[in-house]
């Protein structure tokens, strides 16, 4: 049995940083390296997005599926495939947010939030949209028509996260599936494909091009870390464009 300490296992797309090291010289001339303290970091966002996708791709098959069934009006088979659909296009929906929400925590410190904005953010319970939105626009170049584009966008989104994470206890009205046209229970209409491309689509669209914007020497670090980022998306880009044609405007 090896005794031998297990050493560092550095995988593709793993960040490494040293942010303590340091060496002495002896009487003999000889370097000593007396410390040295090694981090390593994923950066979640590309990995959510990913998830989101290939969600979706699913959701999309069983979409497919379902409106065969429709047409040939299979009942028993549609039930089967809208919980199929609706609990995957949920997680869909969910990935898609949760990319976008951990896109926001690596780029929060460049925004330059001044701390009485912050508090009052703290004290209202501002929704998370409008401040990962605010984060954006203070970020990178937003004009304000498409910053508000935006904001809006986000606000549909994680409205359908909430109600994934937070629904109402009990029943409820039910709502209009319109591509099978039928009435049922709203979460079928909610989850459904359709909403999940918009929110996994436009999740994909706000971080890819924000992120591949030019930016100042000012902020160096911010430029690094996004033109990593472009690259570690730019695999589930190509995919979407193949499939899904053009990321939205």
């Amino acid at each position: 049995m090896s005794t031998t300490e297990p050493g560092l296992f550095i995988t593709k797309g793993m960040n490494v940083s040293i942010p303590e090291f340091s060496q002495s010289i002896n009487e003999s001339g000889d370097i000593n390296s007396e410390k040295m303290t090694i981090h390593t970091g994923l950066d979640m966002c590309p990995y959510w997005i990913e998830i989101a996708y290939t969600r979706l791709n699913e959701t999309d098959d069983i979409h497919e599926k379902l409106i065969l069934a429709k047409n040939d009006n299979n009942e028993s088979l549609m039930g089967d495939l809208l919980q199929k659909e609706f609990t995957s296009g949920m997680q869909a929906i969910m990935a898609g947010c949760i990319a976008i929400d951990s896109y926001y925590a690596s780029i929060k410190d460049f925004a330059e939030i001044p701390e009485d904005l912050a508090r009052t953010w703290r004290k209202n319970g501002t929704a998370r949209y409008k401040q990962i939105a605010e984060i954006l626009k203070r970020t990178f170049v937003i004009p304000q028509d498409l910053f508000l584009k935006i904001r809006k966008i986000l606000e549909q989104s994680f409205g359908l996260r909430d109600m994934a994470v937070h629904p109402k206890h009990g029943t409820d009205l039910p709502v209009l599936y319109p591509e099978i046209n039928k009435i049922s229970d709203w979460r079928y209409a909610a989850f459904r494909y359709t909403n999940a491309k918009a929110v996994v689509g436009h999740s994909l669209s706000i971080i890819y091009q924000t992120a591949r914007q030019k930016k100042g020497n000012k902020k160096q670090l911010l430029k690094i870390y996004c033109e990593n980022l472009v690259k570690k998306l730019e695999p589930t880009l190509s995919e979407w464009v193949e499939r899904y044609g053009r990321l939205f405007e």
